[in-house]
C-alpha cells in the first residue's frame, strides 16, 4: 500500500517537497494554517535552470488521519504546527522535520516518542509568487530517527529512488549539527551584512568569514563533534560555491522584517550545545555579537 504523504507548511521549501514527493510517486496532501486557502487544488510550478514542472496536490486541513506528516515550516513554528494536528495521529503517524535549527527535536520526541524522523536537507527553494517555486539548488536530504535505532520505514525503498535522496543516517543528530555548523557561519553574516552567500569569501568580508568558522569550529571540538570541526573550512566554502547568488534564509527573513531562525541556529550553537570535555568553553566575541544584533527587535519605519 502506497504512503499517503502530509505536508504541513506550503511554502517554498513545503512546496518543493510536495512536488518531489508526488514525482516520487506518493498522494500528496498540502496542509496550511488557512484552511479555505488550501480547499482547492493548488498548482505549483518548479523551475530547475530552464526547465518548468507543473503539477496539482490536493489541499487539505482537517479531515483524515495522516499517516505520514513531513513538516516544512520554519523551526520555531514546528511544535505548533505538530501538535495541532495530533488529532488526526494514531500511534503508528510518523513525523519527519525538515526544519533549519536544533533544539525542537527533543520536545517533539517527548511528545510522540518513537514517531518522529529529523531531516537535514542542503535543497535551496524560494517562492517568488504564491503559486510558483524556483529550485536554487538540488542538494540532498538525508533522513534518520530521532530516538529509535531501528531500520527505515518501507515507504523509504521508494523514496531512495529519488536522485535528491540520500542514504538513511543512522546517526541523524550528527548530520543535524553539520548543517548547523554550516548555518551558524552563512545565515547570520549574510543577513546582518546583507549580502548574497557568493559575497561571503570576497573582499572585505573574507577576514569575517574565517573568524566565524574558526569559532564555530572552536565550539565543535570543546563539545566532541572534531570530525565536524575539520571538515568545516571545505563544508562553509562548497556551500557558498553551489549557493553563491542565493540569499540565505535568515536574510530574507531580515529583508522582510519576519521573525528569524536565530535562536534555533545561532543561539542553539552558543548555549546549548552539550559537552563532556572539562575544558573552558572557547570565547566566541563574533558569534556571540551576531546573535545579539539579531535578537534586537527591527527599528520601526
Amino acid at each position: 500500500m502506497i504512503t499517503h504523504c502530509h505536508v504541513a507548511g506550503p511554502g517554498a521549501l513545503g512546496g518543493l517537497f510536495a512536488f518531489r514527493l508526488k514525482a516520487a510517486g506518493f498522494p500528496v496532501s498540502l496542509i496550511g494554517r488557512n484552511a479555505e486557502k488550501y480547499e482547492q487544488q493548488l498548482t505549483l510550478q518548479t523551475l530547475e535552470g530552464e526547465q518548468t514542472s507543473t503539477f496539482c496536490v490536493e489541499g487539505q486541513h482537517t479531515e483524515g488521519l495522516i499517516s505520514l506528516l513531513w513538516v516544512a515550516t520554519k523551526s520555531y513554528a514546528v511544535l505548533e504546527a505538530v501538535t495541532s494536528l495530533r488529532h488526526r495521529f494514531t500511534p503508528k503517524t510518523v513525523i519527519i522535520t525538515l526544519g533549519n535549527g536544533m533544539g525542537y527535536h527533543s520536545a517533539l520526541a517527548k511528545l510522540f516518542p518513537g514517531q518522529l524522523i529529523a531531516g537535514s536537507t542542503t535543497a535551496g527553494c524560494s517562492s517568488p509568487s504564491a503559486s510558483t517555486r524556483k529550485l536554487a539548488g538540488q542538494g540532498e536530504t538525508r533522513l534518520g530517527w530521532w530516538d529509535r535505532v531501528d531500520a527505515p520505514p518501507e515507504w523509504f525503498n521508494q523514496l531512495q529512488q529519488a536522485p535528491w535522496c540520500s542514504k538513511w543516517e543512522t546517526n541523524i543528530e550528527n548530520a543535524l549539527l553539520e548543517k548547523l555548523a554550516i548555518n551558524s557561519v552563512i545565515n547570520p553574516m549574510t543577513a546582518l551584512m546583507n549580502i548574497s552567500n557568493g559575497a561571503l569569501h570576497q573582499g572585505s568580508h573574507k577576514a569575517m568569514l574565517d573568524s566565524a568558522i574558526g569559532e564555530v569550529a572552536a565550539l565543535l571540538h570543546w563539545s566532541g563533534h572534531s570530525a565536524i570541526a575539520e571538515n568545516l573550512p571545505t563544508s562553509v566554502f562548497k556551500v557558498i560555491s553551489d549557493t553563491a547568488k542565493n540569499s540565505s534564509s535568515m536574510r530574507i527573513d531580515r529583508q522582510r522584517l519576519s521573525k528569524t531562525e536565530h535562536e534555533e541556529i545561532l543561539g542553539y550553537l552558543l548555549e546549548n550545545l552539550a559537552t563532556t570535555s572539562n575544558k573552558e568553553k572557547p570565547a566566541t566575541p563574533l558569534l556571540c555579537s551576531w546573535l545579539s544584533a539579531l535578537r534586537q527587535p527591527y527599528p520601526i519605519r
